[in-house]
């Protein structure tokens, strides 16, 4: 599953399911005029081309300097609502980063709880405004999965170049898995996807082959995982670099929450309410794959459906 999801829209919807009582809406295009805005404060920003600050800092908790006012904004106005944990948070952070990652200037206007912050450089104006909700919405899985691999790419770069991306496919299947041994029957009733197959007695571990995961072997491969995604978001910046300390996870690490919500979502589409679910992997901890050496993929299989999630960079 691809997606050109931009930042800001691809963070819109995760503030919804995480910070239900909010209404996030972000929008861009020529600076309004300012005819009837009652400007509450307005700050001039450093040159985006003066500094090379990342605008992911914010998600840390640690904007830089030019967005920090936004954050302020962003963290006051959830914290007077209630209910902000960590990771909304962590979202809020990056809003911010974003939204000031090229502006000049910073608008703010409040309205009751409701805020609305506009950053621009004259020409452009992107707005974030943000509204008490009244009602939720159910968002498709496929739709909620594209949000969570484009922010996650954000946070993992190749030399700080290439995105590391998540394809997400589901499947079918016709394996009666409620037997004494489903694993069994599984790995000789799939016929595989077209390129992937579940691993035999005498493959190799270079061949194009899903090896099994009991579920312990399954948890411990996922925490590894997030721990190697903590540690490569925090190598991409030099905000980390003379700190190797792991921190804690989950903790303040959007892309912890994002990894964690994103196999939920996908586990509860094959699995569904019966709990079944069987894991075969290649290359996977993800970790190789996550400084170009490899790709890694994950095949996770429920009473009917399929998931198969394959990592490259």
């Amino acid at each position: 599953m691809t997606t050109a999801l931009s930042p800001f829209e691809a963070a819109v919807h995760p503030f919804g399911w995480w910070l239900p009582a909010w209404r996030l809406e972000v929008a861009g295009g020529e600076a309004p005029e300012e005819k009837g805005i009652k400007a509450v404060e307005r700050f001039d920003l450093d040159d985006p081309d003066e500094t090379s600050d990342s605008p992911l800092h914010a998600s840390w908790g640690l904007p830089a300097e030019r967005a920090e006012q936004a954050y302020t904004f962003l963290i006051e106005t959830l914290e007077a609502g209630g209910d902000l944990d960590r990771r909304g948070r962590a979202l809020a952070g990056f809003l911010a980063g974003q939204l000031t990652v090229d502006a000049t200037e910073l608008l703010r206007v409040q309205d009751g709880p409701a805020l609305h912050l506009l950053a621009g450089d004259g020409d452009t104006t992107w707005r974030l405004s943000l509204t008490p909700a009244s009602t939720t919405h159910d968002v498709p899985a496929g739709h909620r999965i594209g949000c969570l691999t484009a922010l996650l790419s954000e946070f993992l770069r190749i030399n700080n170049t290439d995105e590391v991306t998540f394809e997400v496919t589901f499947g079918t299947h016709d394996v009666d898995l409620d037997v004494a041994d489903p694993g069994a029957a599984f790995r000789t009733g799939w016929p595989g996807d077209g390129h992937w197959l579940i691993a035999e007695e005498g493959d190799d571990e270079d061949d194009d082959v899903l090896w099994p995961l009991d579920a312990t072997s399954l948890r411990a491969a996922l925490t590894e995982s997030e721990r190697n995604l903590v540690k490569t978001a925090r190598a991409g910046t030099t905000l980390w670099e003379f700190d190797d300390a792991l921190p804690e996870i989950p903790g303040d690490e959007l892309v912890s929450w994002l990894a964690r919500d994103l196999y939920a979502t996908i586990v509860t589409e094959v699995a569904g309410p019966s709990g079944t679910l069987l894991a075969y992997a290649k290359h996977f901890p993800l970790e190789g794959v996550l400084w170009g050496e490899t790709d890694s993929c994950l095949l996770l299989a429920g009473p009917e459906r399929t998931a198969l999630i394959y990592v490259s960079g």
